[in-house]
């Protein structure tokens, strides 16, 4: 489920028991939440801060190609969820002590969204948007010459991330990653497996201000039966709480 060959069979519409896995999938994003409340704000485990700078992505051709992509198709607010789900996936890979390659994550991070930009085709009525989004990146990649065994990893993982989790053991860290920096960004899950001081400043960085707009949680008409559509009708088609909003010396969106 969530894959590019998955999404050919019928455009990303989920079917049989891929409802249920996807449910699974999203209560196991609260479990951990319910873990991470108990460990971090109960036990007050301790987290170690990191220096956002130490961060950035690397400079590489598949960076420039991609960050240029993301500049001219992203408006403002779309293109810092964008920069935010990057460093809540490297935040979070830092202090778990993940192994992934920092181009290909920024790769696949700065663009997990080209489906929701404006003038993307297919529309989002008639394909998965995380899918068709996977698709131009990969067409994108080819055509500026990365090599293929690139291509399909950036692909995959814009494709699966709407999973909302994804299998590190299965489909690898970059993928794994992805899914995780924005559900963290949009949901707030994991964020307490981060110094306060760390998203405080990436918040800054890069602040929410028009995302949930920018994302069209209300307004957008996806694929009936996709996992965008499952999701935005699990949440009463009303867009999600601010998880930042407390956060101190932060603004909400």
């Amino acid at each position: 489920m969530g894959s590019l060959a998955w999404a050919e069979l019928g455009n990303g519409r989920l079917t049989g028991v891929q409802p249920v896995r996807l449910l699974a999938n999203m209560a196991w994003l609260q479990i951990r939440e319910i873990v991470d409340v108990v460990r971090f704000d109960w036990l007050r485990s301790n987290v170690h801060s990191i220096e956002l700078q130490t961060l950035a992505p690397p400079h590489s051709a598949l960076v420039d190609d991609c960050l240029a992509l993301a500049v001219a198709t992203h408006e403002p607010a779309l293109l810092a969820h964008s920069w935010r789900t990057y460093y809540f996936a490297r935040l979070l890979a830092e202090q778990e002590d993940i192994a992934h390659d920092a181009s290909l994550l920024f790769a696949a991070a700065i663009l997990h969204d080209l489906g929701l930009t404006d003038g993307h085709a297919p529309p989002l009525a008639q394909c998965c948007f995380a899918a068709s989004g996977a698709q131009r990146v990969c067409c994108h990649l080819h055509e500026h010459g990365h090599d293929q065994a690139i291509i399909e990893q950036v692909g995959e993982a814009i494709s699966l991330h709407l999973n909302a989790w994804v299998s590190r053991r299965r489909h690898g860290a970059v993928a794994h990653l992805l899914a995780r920096g924005a559900v963290c960004d949009l949901f707030g899950f994991s964020r307490r497996r981060l110094a306060s001081a760390d998203v405080a400043a990436l918040l800054r960085k890069y602040p929410r201000h028009g995302v949930m707009q920018a994302l069209q949680f209300e307004t957008a008409q996806h694929l009936p039966g996709s996992r965008a559509d499952w999701m935005v009708r699990l949440g009463g088609r009303k867009a999600p709480r601010d998880p930042f909003q407390q956060w101190e010396g932060v603004d909400g969106q």
